[in-house]
Order: C-alpha cells, then structure tokens, then sequence
C-alpha cells in the first residue's frame, strides 16, 4: 500500500513537471512570436510599393513585383488617337501588367485598350471612381510579342500622364532607401563615432576606474557617490544646459559634439571596470612598484590586461547604444553631411505624408550589419557579458 501510494505521488510530481515544463515553453514560445512579429511586418513591408502597403494587411505576402516607369508626358487619347510604346522603350524589362497614370476625375467611366503591333487586342482594363491608374493585365503568351514589337494604348476621351509596367523582383525601397537616404554616409559617420567614443570610453573608465579602486584621497567616497547619484539623473532634464555648453564651445554641427558627449558621460562604464577591479589583488601593483615600475606602466602593463573581459562588455554596451541613437545626433548633428544611420531615413517622414516601405527597407539594410557582427563575434560577446558574473 505504502509502495502504491508513493508511486502516485511520483506520478503526479511528473505531470506537475511536465505541465511547468511545457508552460515554460508556451511562454518562451510568445515572447519568441511577439519580438520576431514586428520584424517579419518589417521585412515584408521592405517589398511592398506605398499603394500595396497602405491597402495590404500586415503579414500579408507583397507582391514582390517592380513598378517601373517606361514613358512620362501628356497624352490624350481618342479613337483616332493612341499612344506607341516601342520595342526599345521595354528593352530589359518584362511588362507583365501595363499601368496607365491618368486624371482621377477622368477615372469614371473611362476604358482602355491594349493591343500588340498587329493591332491584335491583348489586354482591357476600366478606370475606377476616385483612382488615378488603369492596370492592365497582358497575357503570358503575349509577353514575348510585346516586349519585342511594343504595343498601342488606345483610349476614350482620358490623358496619359505616365506609363509604368510591373516586372521581377521589387527591390526599388533598398535603392531608394539606400541612395537617397544616403546610407552609405550614415553608416560612415556612425563608425567614425562608434570608434573615437568606444575608444575615448574605455580609456577614460578604466583610468577613473584605477584611481577610485587603487588610490586613497580625501573626497573618494563622495566622488564615488556622485557618480552613483550622476547616473540616476534622467539626461532629458539636462539636455538645456548642455546644449548651451556645446553651442558655446563650437561644437555644433561637428562630429566632436557627440563624440565627448558619449565618452565623457559614460557612468556605467566606470562602475563595470570597478567591478572588475575589484576582484584583481592589490599584490600585483605593490609588486610591480617594489621592482621600480610607476603608477602608468602598473596600469597600462599589468592592469589594463587584465581588463579584457570588462572591455568587451563597455565596448558591446557602448556600440549598440550609439548604433541606436537617435536623440543626440538630430540635435547636435541635424547637418545633412553628419547624418548617422539612425537619422539617415528621417528624411522619409514629412508633414504630407511617410513612406513606409523604403523606411522599412532603411531598416532591414540597417540591421545587416550588426546581424554580420553579432555572427562573426558572438564567442567574443557572449564571454564579455558573462565573465566576471560568477566569483571563483
């Protein structure tokens, strides 16, 4: 009876386990969806043209088709009257859907005709109320007529303003995101940042760090506490002053003004380094200075050495915080030379209107580098963030 009873009680001890364990995966599982959610929109939207983005859902598939611009004018069609796309106008491209841009108040009503160089009719298509485009749609047997020989648009009584067809693969957000929100430049100016402030960083930290970890002086503990208050205080509160401070000094408008801001205010570099230091013996510097050796060789020799692991940790923490700020480069850097990657697709949000899709595209390019960095130094991150978490 005794054995029976344990047996249940073991038997319900794993269900219960098995329950908490698959709780715990249902719970990773939508913590999982909900960060990888946003990105898929993102990705998806990156393909997507502003007409298809505004209409579509958002996990809806884009169509992932190019709406390329064949002929631009002004031309108003009768039933004498027709407009000539030739061969050499389609030259490289496939026009699997023709779109004819007109007048919106010309859209009720109104009708078009497609036909190949034979005057054979290929495709139709009707306006509708309050749209500005015709799409027609060619059949796959005729695209290899029409791409060659050029086709006629006939029409009743409406004004061609453009002509676009749709073909391969939509790629044109990455190009306009890249060229016209020159990307290239941000990523060039986000490095320049990221190297003087990572590196101004680590020389300052680790030097304050030593002096408040190795030295004793009157107002230590104070200077400590200030530091520890420093951090606390919500910058926002004192963006007023700086400004002033920066402006004054000449610094606006320059890459300096960002650069000392990011390696002068770094409170949780030096309390990192301090944690570090504080778990390396005292011997070694007295050692060191019994054999003749100053306080700079101590530090840059033996020290900073053994500092490796707290510095890929600020250098981590101070590289993503960069590569993700907004706020200080559009304040102090709204030149258009000096914009970072995060600025660089905030020229694509106006007052009449965002376009998503290249911002999204902006995004996805914006993300590559760091996915590359996080795959090549992945063993070097990992290591940066957990050693010194477990003490020996």
């Amino acid at each position: 009876m005794i054995r029976n009873t344990r047996e249940k009680r073991a038997g319900h001890l794993c269900q219960d386990g098995m329950l908490v364990r698959n709780c715990k995966y249902l719970l990773l599982l939508l913590a999982t969806l909900s960060v990888m959610l946003p990105i898929v929109v993102v990705f998806l939207g990156s393909f997507k043209t502003s007409e298809e983005f505004n209409r579509s859902r958002p996990f809806e598939l884009p169509s992932f088709t190019s709406n390329t611009e064949i002929w631009k004018g002004a031309k108003t069609l009768g039933t004498e009257s027709r407009l000539r796309i030739t061969g050499k106008m389609l030259e490289k491209h496939e026009a699997r859907k023709v779109t004819l841009v007109i007048d919106p108040v010309e859209a009720e009503n109104s009708f078009a005709v497609i036909s190949d160089s034979e005057g054979a009719e290929v495709g139709t298509g009707e306006g509708i109320i309050g749209e500005s485009e015709i799409t027609i749609a060619i059949p796959k047997s005729a695209w290899k007529s029409v791409r060659e020989n050029g086709f006629s648009i006939l029409g009743e009584n409406i004004t061609v303003r453009r002509v676009k067809v749709l073909e391969g693969f939509f790629l044109g957000n990455y190009v306009t995101a890249f060229s016209k929100g020159n990307m290239l430049r941000g990523f060039l100016n986000t490095l320049i940042l990221i190297f003087f402030s990572g590196l101004g960083t680590v020389l300052t930290g680790s030097m304050t760090a030593f002096v408040l970890s190795r030295f004793k002086f009157k107002g230590k503990k104070l200077v400590y506490t200030a530091f520890l208050w420093i951090a606390l205080i919500p910058t926002i509160t004192t963006q007023v002053a700086t400004f002033q401070i920066v402006y004054k000094l000449g610094l606006y408008n320059t890459r300096l003004s960002c650069i000392i801001l990011s390696m002068g205010t770094d409170i949780i570099g030096i309390m990192i380094y301090l944690q570090f230091l504080n778990h390396i013996s005292n011997s070694l510097d007295e050692s060191a200075i019994i054999d003749g050796a100053s306080y700079w060789q101590v530090f840059t020799t033996i020290i900073f050495p053994l500092l490796q692991p707290a510095t890929v940790t600020v250098l981590i923490l101070k590289c993503i915080n960069l590569y993700n700020d907004f706020y200080n480069p559009l304040l102090y850097m709204p030149k258009q030379s000096l914009m970072v990657i995060s600025t660089s697709l905030y020229k694509f949000k106006g007052p009449f209107g965002t376009n998503w899709p290249v911002i999204c595209a902006g995004v996805v390019i914006a993300v590559i580098p760091t996915l590359i960095a996080f795959i090549a130094m992945q063993r070097y991150i990992y290591g940066g963030m957990v050693t010194g978490s477990v003490k020996e």
